[in-house]
């Protein structure tokens, strides 16, 4: 079992040579990513774009790794229910064995409610997300450059 060392996470967010903005917006983006359906590209996903839009890699990856095992079932159950609610769908959630067949005949409706909650949580996530850890960014580069 793998526990997440947050006090670690930060740590090395802090080093980054990055501006505070900079940082906090590659880790946003990577926790938007993570809030995506495309559980097992969010990797990929992080790399990509943080090439495409020059973000920092270090923390696009590391905010793509913030829906974990632990997270996953909970955060996907949102974003379904978000998602339904809003295309006001009467697709079910089943969490029980996942046969080829619930796949037919609901599967493409279930992955499209829970990409469309996706969406509006993932938005919501990483908005906090960055406004926070640019706060603490900010603050914590100010603390090291005090102590120098």
């Amino acid at each position: 079992m793998h526990i997440v060392n947050y006090k670690k996470i930060l740590k090395k967010l802090l080093s980054l040579d990055d501006s505070p903005h900079k940082t906090a917006l590659s880790f946003a983006v990577g926790v938007y990513i993570s809030i995506s359906p495309f559980f097992g590209f969010h990797t990929i996903l992080a790399i990509v774009l943080s090439f495409l839009f020059r973000l920092n890699k270090i923390a696009t990856i590391t905010g793509s790794w913030m829906n974990n095992p632990w997270t996953l079932a909970p955060v996907y159950y949102a974003d379904f229910k978000l998602g339904s609610f809003i295309l006001n769908s009467d697709a079910t959630f089943n969490i029980r064995p996942f046969t080829l067949e619930h796949y037919l005949n609901s599967g493409r409706d279930v992955f499209f409610d829970i990409f469309v909650g996706s969406v509006f949580i993932g938005l919501a996530a990483s908005t906090l997300s960055y406004f926070a850890l640019k706060f603490v960014l900010e603050k914590g580069k100010k603390h090291v450059s005090h102590k120098r």
